[in-house]
């Protein structure tokens, strides 16, 4: 899983091939049962077609988490965004690898969630308060799930 994960940091960080998406950092910190839990999250952002009448992004994920649940991931997710181009706000949703089950995610398959309130600061940039969730769905028990919220800063290139 390391390898993955350093791959996938890799990608986000210097491919240029991918054309135009947004990278973005995020930290984060633990919230209801994962208080002592703190979040490092790259993402890759492109933009898709509509979707249902709307408009829509894929988004590649890699990070870890630390405490006592620490774990890796990597993770694909297909969101909705609604707003203007300076503000919006984005849901999205999918899959992730974790490296590392506990008794809050007990399947290295996990589902991701993302609620993302988004502000753009000047033309290349800009700044989000985030809510991430995983969990699989009680596929199997424990499903605790891992909850965060964080600060997520984006540059476009």
């Amino acid at each position: 899983m390391s390898r993955i994960l350093i791959v996938g940091l890799g990608l986000l960080v210097t491919s240029t091939a991918w054309g135009e998406w947004e990278r973005a950092a995020e930290v984060a910190t633990g919230v209801f049962y994962n208080q002592d839990s703190s979040l490092v999250v790259m993402s890759a952002t492109a933009r898709s077609r509509p979707f249902l009448g709307q408009n829509s992004y894929y988004q590649l994920n890699a990070g870890s988490w630390g405490g006592p649940y620490a774990a890796s991931f990597v993770g694909f997710a297909k969101g909705l965004q609604w707003g203007r181009s300076n503000m919006y706000v984005r849901l999205s949703s999918g899959g992730s690898l974790i490296s590392a089950t506990s008794e809050r995610l007990s399947t290295s398959f996990q589902f991701y969630e993302q609620l993302m309130v988004h502000r753009r600061i000047g033309s290349r940039g800009g700044v989000a308060l985030s809510y991430r969730h995983w969990s699989n769905a009680n596929l199997k028990k424990p499903n605790l799930g891992m909850d965060f919220v964080g600060l997520q800063i984006d540059i476009d290139w």
